[in-house]
């Protein structure tokens, strides 16, 4: 009875903390009884049997919401530091694996572009997921996504076994060593270590233009360097590709500093409403490089690549060039949760995320549940990734042939 008191007592504090957290921030809906909502869970977490029982409930809280940015960026349920070395997509196929490096321990094993992860180790993620652009079937993809990230971590040194079913529908078994996660390893505030990852290549259009084509996976600011020589090797391309596929968002900040390669006027990208203030986010024109040489900022086409992990930060940088007529966007419709949010550590040393306004693009648009829609609705399927095509950056470069005439 000793050793359960000695985990719950911490985790119904944090449970109070989180519920007057919320209200504190005005961040209730007028259509949530937040009063009743904590008469009637609390006590479900004094019951709790576990601890990740009883973080359940508060995650169980805060979905009352039903609003974005509002979570417990818990550690109890990481399995490791080490992860599988592949991307994953929920598609109605099920899991799917989207990228696979080169040289890395999946690679080796076998694991290809487009097959399904059927299990993992003794955890069965699911075979087939609802399709569909509804709101109920984005979020049960969401959901199964998160569940499969989680399961494809584990212990340093670990390896994962995994059963696979290609093009051919035929299940093979294949063991991966886990490794550390790819990236630079940043650590802002309370929050865990983000690895951001960038990726710069040269690509070629339908009509043998150049394109450059700039993808990174977090907005922080290790992404400053090599994005300004992204630019700087591309500023006498036909085009620009911005890849934002599953870029949860970041620094909301920097939205301003990107979009000045790009506007030569510091338009107004949208506003957040934080606090009861309207915070204008006005693009911040580059008008000079790193050693000081005056530049003009990119004034060809801009194409931006979106997904269903695309959200937060990505979500107002791209909604904010779309309305404005800068930039084309290409994929499928983004999250839709583009809402600015702070951290909090709570007494049990987990952290609560949670929304402290609004953000709408200078065109109105309120991107909060509707994301940002593609100008060009391109999916991607199963059969692209074992083929090796990208249709989604096909399209963008296509576009650009047809800007440049």
């Amino acid at each position: 009875m000793a050793a359960a008191q000695d985990w719950r007592a911490p985790i119904v504090a944090a449970f109070d903390d989180a519920w007057q957290t919320v209200r504190n921030a005005a961040s209730v809906p007028d259509s949530v009884d937040w009063d009743a909502v904590r008469a009637e869970l609390r006590p479900k977490v004094l019951a709790a049997g576990t601890p990740e029982a009883a973080r359940q409930v508060i995650t169980d809280m805060l979905e009352r919401l039903h609003r974005s940015h509002f979570s417990i960026l818990t550690t109890a349920r990481d399995r490791g530091p080490d992860v599988v070395p592949v991307s994953v997509r929920a598609m109605a196929q099920g899991i799917i694996v989207t990228d696979v490096p080169a040289g890395s321990s999946a690679h080796a094993a076998g694991v290809r572009p487009g097959d399904q992860i059927v299990r993992v180790d003794a955890e069965t993620l699911p075979a087939m997921l609802p399709g569909g652009d509804g709101d109920e079937a984005r979020t049960a993809r969401l959901r199964a996504w998160r569940e499969a990230t989680i399961a494809l971590r584990g212990a340093a040194g670990s390896s994962a076994t995994l059963v696979l079913r290609g093009a051919d529908r035929v299940e093979r078994q294949v063991i991966v060593p886990r490794a550390d996660e790819a990236g630079e390893a940043v650590t802002i505030g309370n929050l865990p270590a983000l690895h951001v990852r960038t990726r710069t290549i040269e690509a070629q259009t339908p009509a043998g233009r150049r394109a450059g084509v700039f993808a990174f996976n977090v907005w922080l600011p290790a992404i400053d360097g090599p994005l300004a020589s992204a630019m700087e090797a591309n500023r006498d391309a036909a085009g620009i590709v911005i890849d934002l596929r599953g870029n949860p968002g970041g620094l909301a900040d920097m939205i301003r500093g990107v979009a000045g390669y790009f506007l030569s006027q510091p338009a107004l990208l949208g506003r957040m409403h934080v606090a009861g203030a309207d915070l204008e986010m006005r693009a911040n024109p580059r008008r000079s490089t790193a050693d000081g040489r005056r530049v003009e900022p990119f004034a060809g086409p801009l194409a931006i690549l979106v997904d269903e992990l695309t959200a937060s930060a990505s979500e107002c940088f791209t909604g904010g060039l779309q309305g404005l007529g800068r930039a084309r966007v290409f994929g499928v419709r983004s999250m839709g949760q583009a809402l600015p949010a702070a951290t909090r550590t709570l007494p049990d040393g987990e952290v609560l995320e949670y929304a402290v306004g609004d953000f709408v693009t200078a065109a109105g648009r309120r991107l909060e549940g509707a994301g940002v829609q593609p100008d060009e609705v391109v999916p991607l399927t199963p059969e692209d990734l074992r083929q090796g095509r990208d249709p989604v950056l096909a399209a963008a470069l296509a576009w650009i042939d047809r800007a440049a005439l």
